[in-house]
């Protein structure tokens, strides 16, 4: 049996330390700051309070996908050693990154017949998916094959929730989500859009709430109301220069739910250039998501 590697992006934003322990090689999205692109490195030399500091200070923020040569190159260095790869990628709902990496995949296959690449679209972003990887590579290190490990995303996939809120709407409404006119009245009330990945990988409005503390206690009932087996398992805290909050919500877990782990991590700038500073979000595997 060929061995074979997980591998995915960064916009899974799986913690970097993960990626090297596991040796998970990881392809970097891009992300272009008043002119400058740069890749996003999975938080290894990324001030994330930098950037969102940038965008509250006006900062022209946007994202673009990598060409499939740079995805071919990154699949042809695995290859070429004889080793297959299952790739995890982020939603394919989300980005044209998903279809630009099958073309990739195809153009390496053409000089390597025997090689394997095989693609998984997670159906999620950041550690939605994320967390999906991080399932995966534990299945692989027990042995599983890379045919086991591929159908077991593909049948938990919509297990992994995340359920997030934005704290300033202007960024919604950049991305055509929300009208002019319902971001300048929703600031002014403070009314915050609860929003998830649903079960085709896009994301859905779901509540309307006034205040960071009834966006906590939406997301401590959307835990409750969907996690299953929590002593075994990791929930992710995901924010985006808004520890405060971050902390309030891992305080009201632990008081609530027994997970085996809490963890708070930073949302990367790619996500963060759609959704602005202050995001806040809950990350955890729980009952399937069918809409």
């Amino acid at each position: 049996m060929r061995n074979y590697v997980i591998v995915t992006d960064s916009d899974t934003e799986i913690p970097y330390t993960f990626a090297d322990d596991h040796q998970i090689p990881v392809f970097l999205m891009p992300y272009t700051v008043n002119g400058e692109e740069r890749l996003f490195d999975l938080g290894r030399n990324t001030d994330f309070k930098a950037f969102y500091q940038q965008l509250r200070d006006g900062a022209e923020a946007v994202t673009s996908t990598r060409p499939p040569t740079d995805i071919a190159d990154f699949f042809r260095e695995i290859v070429k050693d004889g080793v297959d790869v299952l790739y995890l990628c982020f939603s394919s709902a989300l980005s044209g990154h998903f279809e630009l990496s099958q073309m990739a995949r195809n153009m390496v296959l053409e000089e390597y017949p025997d090689a394997r690449i095989e693609i998984v679209d997670t159906l999620k972003i950041s550690m939605g998916a994320g967390q999906l990887v991080m399932a995966a590579q534990k299945l692989k290190e027990e042995g599983k094959t890379l045919d086991e490990v591929r159908d077991w995303v593909l049948k938990n996939r919509n297990r992994s929730h995340a359920w997030f809120s934005v704290d300033d709407l202007s960024y919604l409404r950049k991305g055509g989500r929300l009208s002019g006119a319902a971001a300048a009245i929703g600031t002014i009330l403070d009314v915050k859009p609860i929003l998830r990945i649903n079960a085709e990988g896009k994301i859905v409005p779901v509540d309307k709430v006034k205040g960071t503390r009834k966006i906590l206690k939406f997301f401590l009932v959307a835990i409750q109301d969907n996690v299953e087996n929590p002593e075994e398992q990791t929930v992710f805290v995901m924010h985006a220069d808004n520890m405060d909050a971050a902390l309030r919500m891992k305080e009201m877990i632990e008081e609530s739910v027994p997970f085996a782990g809490i963890e708070i991590q930073d949302v990367g700038p790619v996500i963060g250039c759609h959704t602005g500073p202050g995001v806040l979000g809950v990350c955890f595997m729980g009952k399937e998501i069918t809409n």
